[in-house]
């Protein structure tokens, strides 16, 4: 699970929009006061493999397109606002922010002001009596981010691909890049982060500096790719909140974000391999939490039981009510499906797949649930890819109670195991009766009782599945498929039982607490 804003795969120029063969009849738009009979070119828009449908699709100004601006930089990853008062729409993710207005040239990017070029400016448009929508012009943005596009004029559709997915590349017509082989980390004592790089070339130099306003840690690698380990590492300790892997122009770059970040120190350990070690000081309140409590609970939930609050939680105590549970609804997501396998893992030479694995896992949750009175609503019934708009969209539509993203990790090196939750700091209000992390650390607690695995923890990511959740929402790792014995269990009805079993139970313990808001 990664967070950073997006890699767009540029396959040719995007000068050539004004010459593709994707037409469409004239169709009446409403935009700046008037009626405008359009007969342009109409683009499809096509996210991680998976078309979108948007109220609009992306059209041509002046020999540019247009895009409508949340359905691809929310769908990628980045937070997309819109102040209807001033008329400013603001595009960020953890990097970059960029401040446009509607029918002005003038952005600011990271408070730097520049001019839009070719005079294409954002608008808001509508077809005759339909939605309207914030469109912007996507080159723009996107050379403004660092990301070029990827268009296909055969298909008459703008291609865009968030950071862990992977489109099919064409074959290489030139001496592969160098690339980063190995990569991991180790947080040690002391507030110490140990980074660990291997390449398949010299490492002649590296650059390496420090930034503020977020405080972070940049290390280049020059001339190098990041290759598969592009993306990013959730550390959550010691200050250090992440740590951000991908290519930068020529280089191969990785990123620590941290404020408390006290000192660095960069070693050679061979030509192609350097350790760096982080020293951070954190104070006391940014030290990882620890989610389940240091013995088991006296109490264990049973199907078709009472629920009762054990003495040390500050809730008050609540018992199962199966005809209370009824008029609640919980949404489950299978993560991944269809043409995103999610993390692939291997069993007997044979490859597991995660899509599988969570579908799989969460009908089981789903049964025990509706034993229990419960009624479920899931966000996919087979190997379908809905998007990662349209699942926290299909909660928020059907006001749930509670949604629970149910998925498996994978990790470099294999050893990684155990199970891990998160939830969303901007999804962590108690408007609802309990906070999302409380609900995480139900899920942890249950699962770790249930299946006797590793606790990792509860932990503190924006996955765009929870934050945009209106209600209590968590996401769930069930161990790690790119471990042998973990992947093993994880086949087996057996362990899928007892994981289900777990979500389960912290999904019956925390929904007495729940008051959905009128």
């Amino acid at each position: 699970m990664r967070k950073t804003l997006v890699t767009l795969i540029c396959m040719m120029t995007f000068m050539i929009l004004g010459a593709v063969t994707a037409n469409a009849d004239a169709m009446l738009l409403e935009y700046d006061g008037g009626i405008h009979e359009y007969d342009g070119a109409v683009y499809a828009l096509v996210v991680n493999n998976h078309e979108i449908d948007p109220p609009l699709s992306p059209i041509i100004f002046n020999d540019r397109a247009l895009v409508p601006v949340r359905e691809i930089f929310e769908e990628v990853g980045a937070t997309v606002e819109y102040d209807g008062e001033d008329q400013s729409i603001r595009i960020f993710d953890e990097d970059t922010t960029i401040l446009m207005f509607i029918n002005n040239n003038i952005a600011y990017i990271n408070g730097r002001k520049c001019a839009i070029p070719d005079n294409v400016v954002p608008k808001l448009i509508s077809k005759l009596g339909g939605e309207t929508k914030t469109m912007v012009p996507v080159r723009f943005i996107s050379e403004s981010i660092g990301m070029p596009v990827d268009f296909d004029a055969d298909a008459g559709a703008i291609l865009v691909a968030s950071e862990n997915y992977d489109y099919a590349e064409p074959a290489a017509t030139s001496a592969p890049k160098p690339t980063v082989t190995e990569f991991s980390y180790n947080v040690t004592g002391n507030n110490e982060l140990t980074i660990n790089v291997k390449t398949d070339y010299q490492i002649e130099n590296e650059d390496d500096f420090m930034m503020a306003s977020p405080g972070r840690l940049v290390i280049d690698l020059n001339g190098s790719s990041m290759g598969k380990y592009e993306g990013t590492r959730y550390v959550n300790d010691i200050g250090i909140s992440t740590i951000r892997l991908g290519d930068n122009g020529d280089r191969a770059r990785f990123v620590v974000d941290s404020e408390y970040i006290s000192g660095y120190d960069i070693k050679r350990v061979s030509d192609t391999e350097i350790t760096v070690t982080v020293t951070t000081n954190p104070p006391a309140a940014t030290r990882k939490p620890t989610a389940a409590p240091a013995s088991k609970p006296s109490v264990t939930v049973q199907v078709n039981a009472a629920v009762p609050q054990q003495a040390s939680d500050p809730e008050p105590a609540n018992t199962f009510n199966r005809a209370d549970n009824e008029t609640k609804l919980v949404v489950l997501d299978a993560g991944h499906g269809g043409s995103d396998s999610g993390a692939v893992g291997t069993l007997n030479g044979q490859s597991v797949l995660e899509k599988d694995l969570t579908l799989s896992i969460t009908y089981k949750v789903k049964s025990i649930l509706e034993q229990n009175g419960v009624t479920v609503s899931l966000t996919r019934t087979g190997d379908t890819l809905p998007s990662l708009v349209e699942r926290p969209t299909q909660a928020n539509g059907e006001n749930a109670a509670l949604f629970v993203s149910i998925h498996i990790n994978s990790a470099d090196p294999a050893s990684a195991h155990g199970i891990e939750t998160y939830y969303a700091t901007e999804n962590n209000g108690d408007s609802y009766g309990i906070t999302s992390s409380y609900l995480a650390t139900r899920l942890l607690r249950n699962m770790i009782d249930e299946t006797g695995a590793a606790d990792r923890g509860v932990k503190i990511a924006e996955h765009a599945v929870t934050r945009r959740c209106n209600m209590p929402a968590s996401l769930v790792e069930c161990g790690f498929i790119s471990n042998t014995e973990e992947v093993t269990l994880m086949t087996s009805e057996d362990y899928q039982n007892k994981l289900a079993q777990g979500i389960a139970q912290g999904i019956l313990e925390s929904l007495p607490q729940i008051a959905i808001p009128n």
